[in-house]
C-alpha cells in the first residue's frame, strides 16, 4: 500500500513526505483513511474506516475503545474527545510499544509519550465512521463553517466517547514531536513507503544507505533520503531529508 504526496521543497520532509502525509500513510496502513474538511484528495479505496479530523492537525490515539463501541453499540459515527495521556520517562520506556502500534497489544488505558513538554489539546475532537458517504460529506464542509455542528446536524445518529490521545500541529516544532513519536508507533513503514527499507533492528532509511556512517544513534531511527552525512553522527530518532530553516535545529536532530 504505497503512496506519494507532493510537498514544497523547503518543507520538513522524511522520505519525501510531509508530517501530514506520513500521518495519513500510517493510518492508511491500518485500513483507516484520514479525511479533512475541504480536502480534494481522493479517499483510498482500501480504507475500511474513516477518521474525520480538522485541518492542520495530527493525532495519536488508540482506537480499540471506539471499535468496541462501533461493534456493540453501532452508530453512524462516533465523535471522539481526547483524554490527557500518561507521561512516562522515555529512558525507562523506550523499548515499550506505543498504543497505536498494534490494536492487540499493550494496556489499552495507556498512551506512552515523551517526558518533554508538548503543546497538546485535550479538548481536540475528531470522528470515526465506517461509512464512506459520511467521509465524502466531511470533505465538502468549508473550514470557515462550524464543521462539527454541521456534521452532527447532517448525521444525528452519532455516539460520543473519550480516549487517550494527543493532538499536534501539522507544522513547526510540534510536527517534529509527532514524527519522533511516530517512529515508535510505526514498526513497518517500509511496507507503505516506496524507496525505503529496514536497515537494522528498528532503523529505517533509503535503500542502499551506508550504515557505517551512523554513530551513537538511538533506536528507533528514521533516516531521510536527502539526509546530510554530517548529521549521521548525531543521536536523533529522526534525520529529515533536509533541516528546514523554519524548524529549530535542536528540535530536529539534537534530541535523545
Amino acid at each position: 500500500m504505497q503512496a506519494s504526496f507532493g510537498t514544497p521543497a523547503n518543507a520538513l520532509t522524511v522520505w519525501g513526505h510531509s508530517p501530514s502525509a506520513l500521518h495519513d500513510l500510517f493510518w492508511l496502513s491500518r485500513e483507516v483513511a484520514v479525511v479533512r474538511p475541504g480536502s480534494i484528495e481522493p479517499i483510498s479505496p482500501d480504507a475500511r474506516l474513516f477518521l474525520l479530523i480538522p485541518a492542520g492537525k495530527l493525532f495519536r490515539l488508540h482506537l480499540r475503545f471506539v471499535l468496541d463501541q462501533l461493534f456493540w453499540m453501532p452508530r453512524a459515527m462516533y465523535l471522539i474527545g481526547l483524554n490527557p495521556p500518561t507521561r512516562r520517562n522515555p529512558a525507562r520506556d523506550r523499548d515499550k510499544k506505543s498504543m497505536t502500534n498494534d490494536h492487540n497489544h499493550g494496556n489499552p488505558g495507556t498512551l506512552i509519550v515523551d517526558q518533554s513538554p508538548l503543546a497538546v489539546e485535550p479538548a481536540a475532537r475528531l470522528a470515526l465512521t465506517p461509512h464512506r458517504q459520511i467521509a465524502d460529506y466531511w470533505r465538502t464542509i468549508s473550514t470557515t463553517d462550524n464543521v462539527w455542528m454541521r456534521l452532527r446536524r447532517q448525521y444525528p445518529n452519532f455516539g460520543s466517547i473519550k480516549v487517550p490521545g494527543l493532538a499536534y500541529a501539522a507544522s513547526g516544532c510540534q510536527a517534529m514531536d509527532y514524527l519522533q513519536a511516530l517512529t515508535r508507533d510505526w514498526s513497518d513503514p517500509e511496507i507503505a513507503i516506496a524507496g525505503i527499507t529496514r536497515l537494522a533492528h528498528r532503523v529505517y532509511g533509503p535503500i542502499g544507505f551506508d550504515m557505517s556512517m551512523l554513530k551513537n544513534h538511538t533506536r528507533p531511527l528514521w533516516i531521510g533520503k536527502g539526509c546530510d552525512p554530517a548529521c549521521a553522527g548525531l543521536t536523533a530518532p529522526v534525520l529529515p531529508d533536509v533541516v528546514p530553516v523554519t524548524i529549530p535545529t535542536a528540535s530536529n536532530i539534537g534530541r535523545k
